[in-house]
């Protein structure tokens, strides 16, 4: 790997930990600790983010954020009719077979941001998410199926960096690990009354590029949720999403 590409590859590393800090801002010294880049050399190309409108110093503190430039290319690439296209049968599919809520996510940085919902047939709904709507990872059945693939540090540090969030639903470091590891037995998430009282679901992950995870969840009230249901579905969504994606991937 030539001195380019390395001072390239260190430059993204920075920004992505810039944009996972961006609601609250960053230290340079906390930078430095996350990307173990030394002191010299953080501070040099985060100048250069800074410079390119990438990275913004955030006023009388000594905090950094993400730049217009960072924005507008998120703006840009908004659009994720693509992705909704080519999970949409699927969705279908799934919301025929239980008649109840799916919804698409995909992970961003610490949060989990729906971009697709389908609803099934059944009467009463229960429509947590909308597309676009964005929350932390671990309030979301299908963030905790991403978490289930983290180390137990990287989980802390991203609870650490939303505890003030977790809080508010009484969600501790404790309880969090708890539903990690149940996760990572059954191999999909469970979840109930986690953000909405008399709610249930289920939700599953999957890488489908090296920095793309994507996930399905299915959600219904309560009383169509009982523990052998929750097993089934859970063993059927990540059945199927597991050989949608192989599928489409063999096909491109």
């Amino acid at each position: 790997m030539d001195k380019k590409l390395t001072s390239t590859h260190k430059a993204l590393t920075l920004l992505k930990h810039v944009g996972m800090h961006h609601e609250h801002g960053i230290r340079l010294k906390e930078l430095i600790d996350a990307t173990g880049l030394d002191k010299s050399t953080a501070h040099r190309l985060l100048g250069c983010l800074v410079d390119e409108g990438f990275v913004e110093p955030i006023a009388s503190t000594k905090l950094y954020r993400l730049g217009m430039e960072s924005m507008q290319l998120g703006f840009s690439s908004a659009n994720m009719a693509p992705l909704v296209d080519r999970f949409r049968p699927l969705m279908l599919k799934v919301a025929r077979i239980t008649e109840d809520s799916v919804f698409l996510v995909v992970r961003s940085g610490d949060m989990a941001v729906c971009v697709h919902r389908e609803e099934g047939a059944y009467p009463v709904k229960v429509l947590l998410l909308s597309p676009g709507t964005r929350r932390p990872l671990c309030m979301s059945a299908v963030g905790l199926s991403i978490l289930a693939r983290e180390s137990d540090d990287e989980i802390a540090r991203i609870y650490a960096r939303h505890n003030l969030s977790y809080a508010k639903i009484g969600l501790t470091l404790k309880r969090l690990r708890e539903l990690i590891a149940t996760t990572r037995e059954q191999g999909f998430s469970e979840v109930s009354d986690f953000v909405l009282e008399h709610t249930a679901g289920v939700g599953y992950a999957t890488p489908i590029s090296a920095t793309t995870q994507i996930g399905l969840s299915i959600a219904a009230i309560s009383s169509r949720m009982p523990p052998d249901r929750r097993m089934a579905l859970g063993q059927m969504l990540r059945a199927e999403l597991d050989a949608f994606v192989a599928s489409t991937q063999a096909g491109q």
